[in-house]
């Protein structure tokens, strides 16, 4: 285990005379043994962030620790990532195509010039926590898509790392298979105690794995904290689009709150204008009244779409008079042109400046 200290990091490109900002002011400390995400959009920075930290780049500005170990300062490389006791699993697994499954595990082993008896043992060992012993002697083209990730995954951890870093390593497996691979992953981080940092786009990830997440947006490190802390309480409308899908409503307020057609929002706002915030679970959408005290009833819409998404429908609402569209499930179909009446649960409504 290691605790990951980051100072004032930044990280510049120059593109011809322009110079690109890749990180700014990254101020971020990973405990010993804690499960890390790292979220944002494509470009954020979130790659960059991971390699300087593996040493693979050098940052512009600032200081990175390893315990109380300088590794990089400002312009230089103080410990060479092979001295920083990491495991690194990419997007694209990169297995050698020549060698077996075993030989991909063991090739760190012996670019250290282990003995063989020793390099077998190792391979033995994570083979047999990650259910691969039965394939170890089959090519890369030869496994399935689960399969490949087990094997690149063996290959980090068979140099007893200190560090796992994994880079978006779920995006290229069969929807059907991320969910238990996120598990053997956490599975294997607890069994070893080692640290983990992820980077990923998809909020799946970091719900699965993650203790904390930071969430990157163009190279400023905007929010830190739990995953269900960022999912319910957001700093901003990017954020809150980032951790999980939201309705992004503006409209004008009164006394009443915000005004959006024949939707009457109960919020309170200084503005003359606001951006507010709802979660499509908490919108509920009936023919009937709900007598529920959670739900409060915002006015009529009528639906526009429905379509059928992973065993619930999909309804996209429009307030009568506007074209402003919000989207909730529903358990039962709904037929398109009919009119609702449209409730929000009580304290989730988020709003943004």
């Amino acid at each position: 285990m290691v605790r990951i200290i980051a100072k004032n990091i930044s990280k510049y490109f120059k593109k011809g005379k322009n110079r690109v900002v890749a990180l700014e002011n990254i101020n971020l400390t990973i405990e010993n043994g804690e499960r890390f995400g790292i979220l944002g959009p494509s470009g954020a920075g979130k790659t960059t962030l991971l390699r300087i930290i593996a040493g693979l780049e050098v940052p512009s500005e600032g200081e990175l620790y390893f315990d109380d170990k300088l590794v990089a300062k400002g312009g230089k490389v103080i410990v060479p990532p092979e001295d920083r006791r990491i495991g690194m699993v990419f997007q694209t697994w990169a297995l050698y195509p020549n060698l077996t499954a075993y030989e991909n595990i063991a090739f760190p082993l012996t670019n250290i010039k282990l003995s063989k008896e020793e390099i077998r043992k190792r391979v033995e060992e994570i083979a047999r926590i990650l259910d691969i012993t039965h394939v170890l002697n089959h090519y890369p083209r030869e496994l399935s898509g689960g399969q490949q990730q087990r094997v690149a995954l063996a290959r980090a951890l068979v140099k007893n790392p200190s560090l796992l870093l994994l880079d978006e390593p779920f995006s290229n497996l069969d929807a059907r298979i991320r969910d238990s691979a996120r598990a053997l992953v956490k599975e294997v981080q607890s069994k070893l105690g080692v640290t983990l940092l992820i980077v990923s786009h998809d909020p799946a990830d970091i719900f699965a794995l993650a203790d904390r997440v930071g969430v990157l947006i163009k190279g400023k490190l905007v929010q830190v904290g739990p995953p269900e802390e960022i999912y319910n309480k957001p700093i901003s409308i990017e954020v809150a689009s980032l951790i999980g899908e939201i309705n992004r409503i503006e409209g004008k307020v009164t006394k009443e709150g915000v005004i959006i057609g024949s939707f009457k929002i109960p919020v309170s706002v200084s503005s003359d204008r606001a951006l507010i915030g709802i979660r499509p679970e908490d919108i509920k959408i009936s023919k009937e009244p709900i007598e529920e005290e959670k739900w409060i009833l915002v006015g009529k819409g009528r639906v526009k779409v429905v379509g059928y998404q992973g065993g619930f429908f999909r309804v996209t609402v429009s307030p009568l008079d506007s074209e402003e569209e919000i989207v909730t499930y529903s358990d039962h179909p709904i037929k398109a042109g009919e009119e609702i009446l449209v409730y929000v649960k009580k304290g989730s409504i988020k709003i943004f400046t």
